[in-house]
């Protein structure tokens, strides 16, 4: 009888009211079975993310894939957890998800939409990852060129978004040809406006497919030589020598001369320019050019370097040191040191560089006074 008595007395415990928020009435067991859902919850999703972390180390999963599979096993548990707590709580979740908070006469937004709009957002980004990561591999293992790799990332992400765009117009209850419609109009509304982004627009397009100018290529544009960083669909950003980057739209490599140092042999040839006073021993001076061209780490050593006796200036002997190297980007500094080194075997030689001469006739005249 104590046994029976004691299992009513927890059944009506478990009936029995604690509060009302308006016409629903909770009980104790709702209430219990509520926090008792949400720490299931807290602890399911912190064993989740520790496991991931494990796994990631023991993997070497790339620290912004695991990212990603964090932020979706939290959406994922807390998801379930929502619709678990509606059901104790009995809220009808598809009410809820089914409420509308934007309506015209045409299409209707509602929380649902929000929910697909953000799942075809996270998926988006995990394919755009999944594509670069795979194409960085492809670069990695030598199987394609770095520049033209990251060409095709560009496009390829580029593609990615906008078949996601058009999935999300779609789930919102847009038809994609009154979008494609509107947006065609809006362009030749306003596109004498903007003439010169879209030529900047369709020159990216232009540099990413035909592969004239690539990320890391060496480029001279406007008299200013840099590294290409990155290339977009507008603009690309370029690395100058002077560690400053800059701002280049596209049309400049498409409607312009530019000088593109990559795309020559495997060296370039350079010169430096030397004057020496007349009288000077010519093969002395064409001794030490060519030794200390040959003394440099940076300078290929085939083709050889060479000499050219360029002119018989009006006040020097001209002459010019051609060499070949493959670091374009850093020549000046290569040229830098030729000079250190010539000037100080100059000196060790008595060969003299002369300074501009002028002769200079003074006219007086003499007043009587």
């Amino acid at each position: 009888m104590y046994f029976t008595h004691q299992m009513i007395r927890m059944i009506e415990m478990k009936n029995l009211e604690i509060f009302r928020l308006g016409d629903a009435s909770y009980s104790l067991w709702q209430i219990i079975l509520f926090f008792v859902i949400l720490a299931v919850a807290i602890i399911v999703n912190q064993l989740s993310i520790r496991l991931l972390d494990r796994y990631s180390k023991r993997n070497q999963v790339p620290e912004r894939f695991s990212h990603f599979l964090r932020q979706g096993i939290r959406a994922i548990t807390w998801f379930i957890a929502l619709i678990l707590l509606l059901e104790v709580l009995r809220i009808n979740y598809q009410t809820i998800l089914q409420h509308p908070l934007f309506t015209t006469e045409k299409f209707t937004v509602k929380i649902a939409n929000l929910f697909i709009i953000f799942v075809i957002i996270y998926f988006i980004r995990i394919f755009a990852f999944v594509s670069e990561y795979l194409m960085d591999l492809r670069i990695e293992r030598k199987k394609m060129d770095r520049g033209r790799g990251k060409s095709f990332i560009q496009i390829i992400k580029y593609l990615i978004w906008m078949v996601g765009f058009t999935i999300i117009i779609s789930s919102l209850g847009f038809r994609m040809t009154l979008v494609i419609a509107s947006v065609s109009a809006l362009l030749v509304g306003v596109g004498f406006g903007l003439q010169h982004i879209f030529n900047d627009f369709f020159s990216g397009i232009i540099i990413l497919f035909d592969g004239s100018i690539e990320v890391d290529d060496v480029v001279e544009v406007e008299g200013v030589v840099g590294r290409v960083l990155e290339i977009g669909l507008r603009v690309s950003k370029v690395l100058t020598r002077d560690n400053v980057v800059i701002i280049v739209p596209n049309s400049r490599f498409t409607g312009e001369k530019i000088i593109n140092w990559t795309h020559n042999d495997d060296a370039t040839r350079f010169h430096v320019n030397v004057g020496v006073a007349y009288g000077s021993d010519v093969r002395l001076v064409e001794r030490i050019l060519l030794a200390a061209a040959d003394g440099h780490k940076q300078i290929a050593r085939a083709p050889k370097p060479f000499v050219r006796f360029n002119d018989f200036g009006e006040s020097s002997l001209d002459f010019q040191l051609y060499f070949w190297t493959v670091n374009d980007f850093l020549v000046e500094n290569i040229k830098s040191d030729l000079r250190f080194v010539i000037d100080d075997e100059f000196r060790k030689n008595n060969v003299e560089i002369p300074f501009p001469q002028r002769d200079l006739h003074l006219k007086t005249k003499h007043f009587e006074g």
